[in-house]
């Protein structure tokens, strides 16, 4: 019998051998398959936190993956794309993502294939500042810009040039305000690392003032043929509706330095954050057929303060302009920082200065929301991005108030501009106690009818008048008499944005041709 049972129990075991293998296949081809999906789904919620639209979502994962084995198309026109295959995934996935992003954000972006956009930023802040400006507008631009720097780099397979390469050696070699631009560029390791003992700004800021001319002189050799060159800090967003409104109005075959007019005594220049644009013809006038343009003026830059101004003193040598305002439309402040006030009201803006990454990406964000399909004016900012934040008092806060101050100038010692700002005269009971505290520096706010918001910090009361700004955040100060607290009278601001009314669709532009605005129809 047990002869019997083992014979007739070998086939059982077998089957039940077999069984078990298909189970163990079965199980492990699931887990595959799951494994497979995972992968899958992570990868399309990276991408759809980087781009955004339809074609980032799981079903074109195929066409991801094909881009990213091929990277982006190359052009013999392309100096922002590196020449040399991308290397690595990431990057290869960065460079994708952004043609995948384009194919939606960028459908109703303006035609901006006449104008050039120069960045320029600094090896040590390269790679905190010019991601989000790769993640947002220039994705839109396709090949109009090129990013400078004071550093050769390849940053997401975008070109970095090096603004200083052709400044002369003698003044890179003896000069220590070059002593930045040798140890970056000899760092091994990360920038930030070999910048760690060094003040970095302070160095950054008297290395930049050689930068202008230069990367005005490259872009002009690699790009000759744009009609505007527009230059801008890395820290500066630009909206390009605004922009190509205005444009048309302008002709570039005339000679053109356009930009927020600023004065260095009684010497006007082109503030650098805010951006300028020159004309074609004012680049040709500068640097067609001729060669070290720059560098006539790399030593008397030597002993010059800033960027900005050296650039305006070259083109004033070079073509005799000075520069023609378009403030506030080229601006050097941002939503937060504005004064919102009725001669600014309605005002278009180009440019927005001092904005951070999440400040570019907010600013894009709202550009896109509209489909870029019209200008974005000043009051546009304070709806978006003020109105929800001003209260009746906010503490550790300064809106900057300041039109007029009440303060003890018995109590301590202040500085002048605080004591020219000071009200000495004919004060009236709240007003000599206005300097106390807080409290009694919004009472003297609300009993004076045009005061729209005031600021009380360390002994000193500040009002403004007939108009809010936000402002910044402050430290804490662990002396609660010197703590800042800030303040916003709502009826008053609420009632005179009501008393606006509607701004104009028409706009007269400070700088434009005759001739151009007839044919605009503007």
């Amino acid at each position: 019998m047990p002869a019997i049972l083992a014979k007739q129990g070998a086939p059982f075991l077998l089957r039940r051998k077999t069984i078990s293998s298909r189970w163990r296949r079965a199980i492990l081809f699931t887990l595959m398959i799951g494994a497979i999906m995972s992968a899958l789904m992570l990868t399309s919620k990276q991408v759809g936190r980087i781009c955004h639209g339809s074609s980032c979502g799981f079903s074109s994962l195929r066409g991801l993956l094909a881009k990213c084995k091929h990277g982006p198309a190359s052009s013999p026109q392309n100096d922002n794309i590196a020449d040399s295959a991308l290397v690595g995934h990431e990057t290869s996935i960065s460079a994708s993502n952004l043609s995948l992003s384009k194919d939606n954000d960028c459908n109703e972006f303006p035609d901006t294939s006449k104008v050039l956009i120069l960045i320029k930023t600094g090896a040590s802040e390269a790679y905190s500042k010019l991601p989000v400006h790769l993640l947002t507008t220039l994705k839109c631009l396709s090949h109009n810009f090129l990013l400078f720097s004071d550093m050769a780099e390849n940053i997401a397979g975008y070109t970095v040039h090096d603004s200083l390469e052709t400044v002369l050696s003698t003044v890179k070699g003896t000069n220590g305000d070059f002593d930045i631009y040798h140890r970056q560029n000899d760092c091994p390791i990360a920038h930030e690392q070999c910048n760690e003992d060094h003040d970095v700004g302070f160095e950054g800021w008297n290395l930049d003032k050689y930068k202008n001319v230069h990367i005005a002189e490259q872009a002009y050799k690699m790009r000759p043929d744009y009609d505007w060159y527009f230059f801008i800090d890395a820290d500066t967003y630009v909206s390009f509706p605004t922009l190509m409104e205005w444009l048309p109005t302008v002709d570039p075959n005339k000679l053109h330095y356009i930009g927020h007019e600023k004065y260095s005594g009684s010497f006007p220049f082109a503030h650098g954050g805010s951006g300028y644009l020159m004309s074609k013809a004012s680049m040709r006038h500068m640097f067609f057929g001729k060669t070290g343009v720059g560098n006539k003026y790399d030593e008397a830059t030597q002993d010059g303060c800033c960027g900005d101004i050296m650039w305006s003193e070259i083109v004033l040598n070079e073509t005799g302009l000075t520069p023609e305002n378009m403030w506030p439309v080229i601006n050097e402040f941002k939503p937060r920082t504005f004064n919102y006030y009725e001669d600014q009201w309605c005002q278009p803006l180009i440019t927005l200065h001092h904005v951070n990454g999440e400040e570019i990406n907010d600013l894009y964000a709202f550009e896109r929301g509209q489909n870029f399909a019209k200008r974005i004016r000043i009051k546009d900012m304070y709806y978006r991005f003020v109105a929800t934040h001003l209260v009746e008092s906010r503490s550790d806060w300064d809106n900057g108030g300041e039109d007029v101050y009440y303060l003890d100038r018995e109590a301590r010692t202040y500085e002048a501009s605080e004591l020219d700002k000071a009200k000495t005269d004919e004060l009236s009971d709240m007003e000599l106690v206005a300097h106390k505290n807080s409290s009694s520096c919004k009472d003297v706010c609300y009993s004076q009818e045009d005061c729209f918001q005031w600021r009380y910090r360390d002994g000193i009361c500040g009002l403004a008048y007939n108009k809010m700004r936000l402002g910044n955040a402050v430290k804490k100060d662990d002396d609660e008499a010197k703590r800042s607290f800030s303040g916003w009278h709502m009826d008053r601001i609420n009632k005179w944005i009501g008393e606006q009314g509607n701004c104009s669709e028409t706009y007269q532009w400070r700088v434009m041709d005759e001739q151009r605005n007839r044919d605009s129809g503007t």
